[in-house]
């Protein structure tokens, strides 16, 4: 160390107040230590970055107080691995998380909050996506953790099953000013942000402001981060803190053909944001430009925090350079995605940066040089230029076994088979696989696809999808979307047949799959299939399931299997609304119509504590008990509201054509009737169209509803046991 870097280091100690030396770098014994994602972040699109069409204001009052990493690597462009690195400092292959689905963090692997923990440390944390849920292992180690995120409505996308981060971050403080700081209670906070992740939909003043939307979703993320800082702030926290911003990945944005991320591994998908408050702002306004990787995080905290991390392998990260530091050695940070080998069939990819150039193995392999081609949209690979062959050789040395999830046991896999699932899918693929970078022209017609099934053009991307799976049927999301656009066309059996597909391509992988069929198979009134398929996804780790089975209960007539169902799944999930739905539904049977509004009042107040959407059949339900109860305007007034919110609610059109037609409102019993049929509805909904058309006393329409309904039911009864 020079003299001059030495007596900086002596002035960044001064300054922080407090601080000590260990191990030749400063350390603040018990500091506060704040840890904030902002998911699907890209570097470049910061003003701190040099970006200029969108405007930060809070993270560039920030930059002045943080040491900023000009170059920074996640190394998994995926929320669920890049966390799992971020809170292990483990790559994937030793923590072995390698998707989004069906992994758990395996409780071996100590995390962050772990180590804290027992360093004295209280700890809390709120993640505003589902698949950080505390089922996903990142939660370990958490005094609090706020995953209050679920589905609100029938065929939602996992990856969009999201809350406003401003929601989160309101549990965070509360946590925060209550539990979570005080004298002698060193406070461990991770915030975690979803704006920028698709779907881009800023809410305003953003959404007109930006003319992109993912800028837009930028800055509302940045409104939220403001108001944050200014908590810890009037809480003290802030400037006593070890403050970290960043994110898990990048975004895509077309740059090289995707529009999101997991597929490549180009820089606009690894490079990420990496900003660090110290306590005191020692060294804020400083600049970081060696490479460093989101797996320096767990080690570089520990060290400035003096917690030991004991009887544990080394990490393979190193502490994060200050400026005043040598120059650290050269180093390459390794990717990895298994995504496109799990969902689309194609092959999957990993990777080398030291800052300066970019290898990835691939196929056809690329090589970058970054200085002259930050875009990387000249592949150097072809001309073999210097270094090519040494990073080839190197990362052909890493270990890459792909780990699937976690075994199934014999009485599972038994089941499986039972129902007609094989243990195999892409991830036991042997040989050649396509190389991802020729499936750029599918992606482009899967994300039209997907534009038109958000834009409610549901025929035109059921035609799209299936299109696509006749050329490749390997691809498990575009099963997963068929199905949704299939149910959205009112196409319930060829939407249970498409989810099907997606699980048998990967029947291992998560409880995801089984929990959709469970819930179509309800739909279809194939009880006993649901239960079978609820009950695999229970035991690969869902406790949501409860739910459906509670739900199975209900359909056989067990109103106490189904209020125990709904209890533990209560139990598991107490911020879940779906279990006090269920609740609901066993007093309506029960004939307990106050009991009944009781559960559903508690889901309300769930709605409006915790500030979530409206959930799909609340209003529906609560119309349902006022229309028993004999009260009629209140049950239109509810049955209303739930078509406002979810306009495609049949349950809900249905019984609001019944209650016109029992009212004498004909005229309207017969428009709502007319939206009722509009979708191609099943035997239930078939039956009660008779029901209505009888009251109506329009009787040859009403025989003919029956007639059709018993049809559906033969035809379904007879695919049934023909498995």
């Amino acid at each position: 160390m020079t003299r001059r870097s030495a007596f900086h280091l002596v002035l960044l100690a001064l300054a922080a107040g407090g601080c000590i030396k260990r191990g030749g770098r400063a350390a603040y014994p018990q500091a506060p230590v704040v840890l904030i994602c902002i998911d699907t972040l890209r570097s470049d699109h910061l003003p701190v970055y040099g970006y200029r069409n969108v405007e930060t204001p809070a993270l560039d009052a920030f930059r002045r107080d943080a040491v900023l990493y000009e170059r920074a690597y996640t190394h998994v462009p995926l929320t669920l691995p890049a966390h799992a690195t971020i809170f292990t400092g483990r790559l994937p292959a030793e923590h072995g998380i390698h998707d989004n689905l069906g992994y758990t963090l395996s409780p071996s692997t100590r995390t962050l909050a772990e180590k804290l923990k027992n360093a004295g440390y209280v700890t809390g944390g709120g993640v505003s996506a589902v698949v950080l849920s505390h089922l996903s292992g990142i939660a370990r180690g958490f005094d609090f953790y706020d995953d209050s995120v679920e589905a609100t409505e029938a065929s939602q996308i996992l990856s969009r099953v999201q809350r406003a981060g401003g929601v989160t971050a309101a549990a965070l403080e509360s946590w925060i000013g209550g539990a979570g700081a005080g004298p002698g209670k060193p406070c461990f906070a991770f915030l975690h942000l979803y704006e920028p992740h698709s779907p881009y939909e800023p809410p305003e003043p953003w959404k007109s402001r930006f003319a992109d939307p993912y800028d837009g979703e930028i800055a509302a993320a940045d409104d939220i981060l403001g108001k944050f800082f200014a908590f810890l702030r009037e809480k003290g926290l802030y400037d006593g803190a070890l403050v970290i911003v960043l994110s898990d990945h990048g975004e895509g944005l077309l740059d090289h053909g995707e529009d999101e991320h997991g597929i490549f591994l180009y820089r606009e998908a690894l490079q990420v944001p990496l900003l660090v408050k110290l306590p005191g702002g020692a060294g804020g306004g400083g600049v970081v430009s060696s490479p460093v990787g989101l797996f320096d995080v767990v080690p570089s905290v520990l060290a400035l925090t003096g917690v030991e991390a004991k009887d544990e392998d080394p990490l393979p990260g190193r502490l994060l350079p200050l400026p005043a530091d040598p120059s650290p050695a050269p180093r390459r940070l390794f990717a990895e995605t298994f995504y496109p080998r799990i969902h689309l069939g194609w092959s999957d990819l990993a990777a080398l940066t030291d800052g300066k150039v970019h290898y990835i193995h691939a196929p056809r392999p690329e090589f970058y040089d970054l200085g002259s081609d930050p875009g990387e949209k000249t592949d150097l690979a072809g001309k073999k230029p210097e270094g090519f062959r040494s990073f080839r050789a190197e990362i052909e040395k890493m270990p890459r076994s792909f780990e699937k999830p976690r075994d199934l046991d014999p009485e599972q896999a038994r089941k499986l088979a039972s129902l007609g699932y094989l243990t195999g899918g892409p991830s036991d693929v042997s040989g050649p696989l396509p190389d991802p970078k020729d499936g750029i022209p599918t992606l482009g017609l899967v994300r039209e696809g997907f534009v038109a099934l958000k834009e409610g053009r549901n025929a035109a991307a059921a035609d799209l999808f299936r299109r696509l799976l006749s050329a490749n049927p390997r691809m498990q999301d575009v099963w997963d979307a068929y199905s949704r656009a299939l149910f959205r066309l009112g196409r319930f059996d060829e939407s249970l047949a498409a989810l099907k597909k997606g699980a048998q391509l990967s029947p291992s992988s998560a409880a995801y799959f089984f929990t959709g069929i469970a819930n179509l198979c309800l739909r279809l009134d194939r009880a006993d299939e649901a239960g079978k398929h609820a009950e695999i996804a229970l035991a690969r780790g869902d406790p949501s399931a409860h739910e459906i089975l509670a739900r199975v209960a209900l359909v056989r007539g067990d109103l106490l299997t189904a209020e125990r169902q709904a209890v533990e799944a209560l139990a598991a999930l107490p911020r879940s609304r779906l279990p006090d739905l269920a609740l609901a539904r066993v007093e309506i049977a029960r004939g307990d119509y106050p009991g009944a509004l009781a559960q559903l009042d508690k889901a309300e107040r769930k709605t409006s504590e915790l500030k979530l959407e409206p959930l799909e059949s609340l209003h529906y339900l609560r119309g349902e008990v006022f229309g028993r109860m004999s009260r009629p305007a209140e049950a239109e007034k509810e049955f209303l509201a739930e078509l406002k919110a979810f306009p495609g609610n049949a349950d809900a059109q249905g019984s609001l054509a019944l209650l016109y037609g029992a009212w004498g409102r004909k005229p309207e019993a017969r428009l709502v009737l007319k939206e009722f049929l509009a979708g191609n509805r099943d035997s239930h909904h078939l039956t009660i169209a008779a029901q209505i058309s009888t009251i109506l006393g329009d009787t040859k329409e009403a025989e003919a509803y029956r007639r059709r309904a018993a049809a559906k039911s033969a035809a379904r009864s007879s695919s049934s046991t023909g498995r």
